[in-house]
């Protein structure tokens, strides 16, 4: 795992600072998905670079989910935009101290 995917080892203090925050005007760094409701087929990803990196943020908000919100549903999306933040605080901003 490489050191920026490394599960920062206080969520819940990521979560508190955020809700000190206006991030509403400092905004939220993160990545973009972009997802196709049309039903057109999507064409398979062979980086396997991409392919790591995404598997390393999937289990990194997997990580987060399971300390943040243990009992959430899956569409609770109050609790997944809670996730969100503190795995783009902890990861994509480059101001913030990684674990």
């Amino acid at each position: 795992m490489s050191p920026k995917y490394r599960p920062h080892p206080d969520p819940a203090g990521i979560l508190a600072g955020n809700r000190q925050r206006a991030l509403e005007r400092e905004g939220i760094p993160m990545y973009l998905a972009l997802e196709d409701l049309t039903g057109s087929p999507v064409p398979p990803v062979g980086d396997a670079a991409v392919l790591a990196e995404g598997a390393e943020l999937d289990g990194l908000l997997g990580h987060y989910a399971e300390r943040l919100a243990p009992g959430a549903a899956d569409d609770d999306l109050a609790e997944l935009a809670s996730v969100i933040t503190v795995l783009a605080r902890a990861h994509f901003d480059e101001k913030e101290d990684r674990a």
